[in-house]
């Protein structure tokens, strides 16, 4: 032990590989709260445009399932009548006709403003690809980062026998 020499040297400078680091660290920290920040203003926009998109398709989707469930009594009762007269069917057949037309016209209301809908929620799929595609950066960067790291690793505590 006392033929071991140890080295002084080191294989580069710890102090300007760890300033350098700091600042990649920093600035790479710096990145990503403005992408972040960037992100949540890209979200709040699309909620926003979302909402007064979906707006009056919702409202129509709230009247036809109202529609669908309450089905205006009177009218219905009134209309199922009206058959059972014309048609000269009985009460049962009369009441079973409107209440499946009324049905029909619920589910086509529904069904329209439902696409409508969709379409307009679908402008929340730009935060969506913009979240991706900066995760996907932030990989990157942290990857190269790991790499550069692993080429240039500090051996400068090791002794040579």
């Amino acid at each position: 032990m006392g033929n071991q020499t140890k080295i002084a040297e080191q294989n580069g400078s710890a102090a300007k590989a760890s300033t350098a680091m700091a600042r990649d660290v920093g600035e790479f920290a710096d990145d990503a709260l403005t992408l972040a920040e960037l992100q949540g203003q890209l979200l709040v926009a699309d909620v926003r445009e979302c909402g007064r998109k979906i707006l009056v398709p919702g409202l129509v989707l709230l009247y036809g399932a109202a529609l669908g469930l309450a089905c205006f009594p009177v009218a219905l009762v009134a209309l199922a009548l009206l058959v059972v007269q014309v048609f000269a069917t009985s009460y049962a057949a009369g009441f079973l006709i409107v209440a499946l037309g009324a049905a029909i016209l619920s589910a086509l209301m529904c069904v329209s403003t439902w696409r409508q809908i969709q379409s307009g929620a679908s402008v929340l799929g730009r935060s969506q690809q913009e979240l991706i595609r900066n995760l996907r950066w932030i990989k990157k960067v942290l990857q190269r980062s790991r790499i550069t790291r692993g080429n240039s690793i500090d051996n400068s505590w090791r002794t040579v026998t």
